[in-house]
């Protein structure tokens, strides 16, 4: 009976490391990664800025935005086709560029991987306005959702 059971065992034993090896033969699909959900050009031109927390102030910011035009924030070309911007705590302008993520989400950070601590989320994207969320949760914490209001008509 002993060997029965264990002649049981190592053929139920055989059964699992075969479809393991199954398993380990077939990759995963890669994700699917689209184009980002706007263009650098998009982007470029003199801005109204503000931030919110709570999704119940967006009207209120996108207003107050608006009223910032008079100082605009300007986002001009960067000398490597993306733009500068502001990274988070730092005063000098860097060079971003739009990533798509392999999540369907458009980023905007420094050229590399989409997804990173210094990247943002680019929500909202429409002809005149934008919006970004950044990803590091402490700085998501501490700036809050921004908006960006195109100041005047777009230059074409």
């Amino acid at each position: 009976m002993a060997t029965a059971v264990r002649t049981g065992y190592l053929a139920f034993a055989g059964l699992g490391l075969a479809l393991l090896a199954g398993c380990a033969s077939e990759p995963p699909p890669p994700p699917v990664v689209a184009a980002p959900a706007a263009s650098t050009d998009q982007l470029v031109g003199k801005w109204g800025f503000a931030a919110y927390h709570r999704d119940a102030d967006r009207a209120r910011t996108m207003k107050e935005a608006l009223s910032q035009c008079n100082r605009p924030y300007v986002i001009s070309k960067g000398p490597g086709g993306g733009v500068m911007m502001n990274l988070a705590d730092q005063k000098e302008l860097s060079e971003v560029v739009l990533k798509p993520g392999p999540d369907g989400k458009t980023y905007l950070g420094p050229p590399g991987d989409a997804g990173t601590a210094d990247d943002r989320i680019v929500t909202n994207i429409e002809p005149d306005t934008f919006s970004t969320t950044w990803v590091d949760p402490d700085n998501a914490a501490r700036y809050g959702t921004s908006v960006y209001v195109r100041c005047g008509q777009k230059k074409s």
